[in-house]
């Protein structure tokens, strides 16, 4: 099944289709519900150190998308991935296309969600002051929405 999930995942992210931002919403959340997020995390950490825009766009897109969906049983694996993860995110963070840095970001934070200050602020130190300071922007003003 691994085999097949590494093609379905790299035929859609390298798609360069009609599909716009809800379809594809939509089509990485039927990914999600279909392989295991380890799967697809696994795939995806070799393509953020690899791709270039705008297939890494949509590598960071999916990788949003699966972050919010983590649950106690990828708890685990995301962690072991922690390190390498944030690093490649955090490269991100300078790209010279917007929205590249945009969800970079977002997946930062996302991962601050899911991991707390704790874990995650000793991964952040590549990033630039302004650049935590924007991370920190969006967690804090997430944290202040969910309660």
């Amino acid at each position: 099944m691994q085999g097949h999930c590494e093609e379905v995942v790299t035929k859609i992210i390298k798609a360069k289709g009609s599909l716009q931002p809800p379809d594809l919403e939509q089509l990485y959340q039927l990914l999600i519900m279909i392989y295991k997020p380890e799967a697809i995390l696994g795939l995806l950490l070799p393509m953020l150190q690899n791709e270039i825009y705008p297939v890494l766009l949509s590598v960071i897109n999916l990788l949003y998308s699966t972050l919010k969906q983590n649950s106690p049983e990828t708890q685990g694996s995301l962690e072991t991935a922690l390190p390498g993860l944030c690093a490649a995110v955090c490269m991100h963070c300078s790209h010279v296309e917007t929205n590249v840095r945009k969800q970079s970001i977002f997946c930062l934070v996302e991962l601050l969600l899911v991991f707390g200050t704790d874990k995650i602020d000793l991964l952040l130190e590549s990033l630039t002051v302004s650049q935590k300071k924007l991370v920190y922007l969006y967690y804090n003003r997430h944290q202040r929405n969910a309660r």
